[in-house]
């Protein structure tokens, strides 16, 4: 069975408030959740990889929502590759990534990864 991730968990993973992902809802009709007869939101992994692409989009590209709604419709790419692993443990893995490694040694790996890109991302724009 696929997982899946509450409105909460979705949020803490993508470290944005759930308010956000409520209104990504109304402007990206790619996003989609399904609904218990609560109303409760369930993202599928599916709707995680488009939630973290408008992420991307929008808060490390710098892009406007219109930006981003274009880039979304236009593009020929898939915006979830055919084979991908599971979501685990709050930490996107991108497919062909190699398996031998556990999931802490992952994490640790892509923590270091994320804090050189923060480093990139400062340098760059103190050069503005």
């Amino acid at each position: 069975m696929a997982r899946v991730y509450r409105i909460g968990e979705a949020a803490k993973i993508l470290n944005v408030k759930t308010s956000v992902l409520r209104f990504w809802e109304s402007e990206f009709p790619q996003i989609r959740p399904k609904r218990t007869e609560t109303g409760q939101r369930y993202y599928s992994e599916k709707d995680m990889h488009i939630l973290q692409k408008i992420h991307t989009l929008l808060y490390q590209e710098g892009m406007t929502i219109n930006g981003a709604k274009r880039v979304l419709k236009g593009s020929n790419e898939p915006l979830v590759d055919e084979i991908t692993l599971p979501l685990e443990q709050n930490t996107l893995i991108p497919s062909g990534f190699p398996l031998e490694k556990s999931g802490s040694q992952y994490k640790e790996t892509l923590h270091e990864i994320f804090c050189e890109l923060k480093q990139l991302h400062t340098i760059l724009n103190s050069n503005r």
